[in-house]
């Protein structure tokens, strides 16, 4: 039987509202079911240990009777949301084939991992960590079956200690049941540790079991023909025969993170105070995973209740937040939602971080995240759209150029430079600079009007050269050019448009 551990996030309301709120671990707090209209009559769905007498299921107007200082949050579906995707990814970075059997509850397969991890009570602390590392306190249990795992990670949410963390919450707890302890393991657990239903759990009791080791004793044979084939299923259970295999499930594509907003926001100010935290959170989560972020998509919950969806296609791969904050601000700033914002949702397509071994010797150079942090922080600086990699269009005309995204070849690709004699260079300009030209009267250049250096007397110069392209279109091109030497030692190429006669500065030469 495949050694199963179950990771599991209890009371998700109650963990998903410290894990954005890590400071509220040592205070009496209480989650309870979202609703404005609810009132006190809304009731508790988790509660931290210090608010003592607060259970799940009371009201909150109960909780306040028997804990005066109790500050209550409504549950929010964002926050869950994120908290089970954090859970999930805590589970896939130390096993591929798990199963997500509900929010907050994943089991995975640990067999193999000894000769990478340790033995199985490094794997559960590995996994503990895995699940702090995304803000989360978990309990883990190992056992022998996705049942006996399950109950066994339950008897460790007694250890449970909440300490607030960097990203979170943590302070989780890991309970291992080797394989010849787990009959012994299950018998002194009730009946009620299954789950089961009601009108089978009292024929069980009226034949006086108690304990799954009360169960564990009984024939199988008579057992399911008084009761039934589930009574026989729970039997196997009981003696620890979980034949239950794992449904694996891939792991999620996108990252994400959201939050509702107590009020609507109206202006940008408060949305960066949330954004900022949105990121923070999920920037630590694709850092565990040795991600980075290659898109950002921006969700904006009207009051109206319509969505308003921007995706932003990042100039290079990053998880800095303040360059992201940057261009969510930009993005915001040009086009305003338009009406007030109740929720926002921040989700990000990642891509695997590069890593390079730079050289012993020779002259030191960025390292491939170095570099696309770099380039994010340019887009963020100057605006999306404007910072990329210079692409050749397929166009016709003469220095045509445009920007596409930042995707460097690896440094393999790159050939070994050769010396080389190169005389001139051409630094084209994007855009080209309009400029005045005067002629005489064959049309050749004899004074150059432009901004700053690029102007001047023409002491010298060749041309022109026409060009007739892409006449197959509606905007077809016709221009002459000229390179012109000013009389300052400047050297230019300078084309004129045959139709309106306007000239413009294409390059310099160096």
């Amino acid at each position: 039987m495949p050694r199963i551990a179950c990771l599991h996030v209890p009371q998700l309301p109650l963990f998903a509202t410290l894990r954005a709120e890590p400071q509220l671990c040592g205070v009496p707090l209480a989650v309870v079911q979202a609703g404005s209209d609810l009132g006190g009559r809304a009731h508790v769905l988790g509660a931290t240990p210090v608010a003592v007498g607060v259970e799940p299921g009371q009201t909150l107007t109960e909780a306040r009777a028997l804990c005066p200082g109790l500050i209550a949050r409504q549950a929010s579906p964002e926050r869950m949301r994120a908290a089970a995707q954090a859970a999930v990814e805590a589970a896939v970075s130390l096993s591929p084939r798990f199963e997500e059997a509900e929010p907050g509850l994943v089991y995975l397969d640990i067999s193999g991992l000894e000769t990478l991890v340790g033995d199985e009570r490094a794997v559960a602390r590995a996994l503990v960590l895995a699940a702090e590392h995304v803000g989360l306190c978990a309990a883990v249990g190992v056992a022998s079956g996705k049942v006996a795992a399950r109950l066994a990670a339950r008897a460790a949410e007694g250890d449970l200690v909440l300490e607030p963390t960097r990203s979170g919450v943590g302070g989780g707890a890991f309970r291992v049941v080797a394989a010849e302890d787990q009959r012994e393991f299950l018998a002194s657990l009730p009946l009620l540790a299954l789950e089961i239903g009601g009108d089978l759990l009292q024929a069980l009791h009226r034949f006086g079991l108690q304990t799954l080791g009360d169960m564990a004793r009984l024939p199988p044979g008579p057992l399911a023909a008084r009761l039934g084939p589930e009574a026989a299923r729970l039997l196997r259970l009981a003696r620890g025969e979980d034949a239950a295999a794992l449904a694996p499930v891939r792991a999620p594509e996108r990252y994400e993170e959201g939050e509702e907003l107590e009020w609507d926001a109206g202006t940008l100010e408060p949305l960066l105070f949330v954004w900022k935290a949105l990121l923070d959170r999920l920037c630590a989560r694709l850092s565990a995973r040795g991600l980075m972020a290659r898109e950002l998509s921006l969700q904006l919950r009207l009051s109206d209740g319509s969505w308003d969806e921007r995706a932003l296609d990042l100039a290079g791969p990053t998880r800095e937040v303040s360059s992201l904050l940057q261009l969510l601000r930009l993005t915001v700033e040009g086009a305003p939602p338009a009406s007030g914002v109740c929720a926002v949702r921040l989700a990000a397509l990642p891509v695997r971080e590069v890593l390079e071994q730079l050289p012993l010797f020779g002259a030191r150079s960025a390292s491939p995240t170095q570099l696309t942090t770099a380039v994010a922080r340019l887009s963020a600086l100057v605006g999306p759209g404007r910072v990329g990699q210079a692409l050749a269009p397929d166009r016709w005309a003469p220095f045509a150029a445009s920007v596409g995204r930042f995707a460097p070849p690896p440094a393999a690709l790159f050939p070994e430079r050769q010396a080389a004699q190169v005389s001139l260079a051409a630094r084209a300009l994007r855009p080209p600079r309009e400029t005045e030209v005067r002629c005489d009267e064959a049309g050749n250049p004899l004074l150059v009007i432009g901004e700053g250096a690029l102007g001047g007397r023409v002491i010298a110069s060749a041309g022109p050269w026409r060009t007739m392209a892409e006449w197959w279109t509606d905007a077809p091109l016709a221009l002459d050019s000229f390179d012109l030497e000013l009389a300052g030692g400047l050297l230019l190429r300078a084309s004129r448009e045959l139709h309106s006669s306007a000239w413009w500065i294409e390059a310099v030469y160096d």
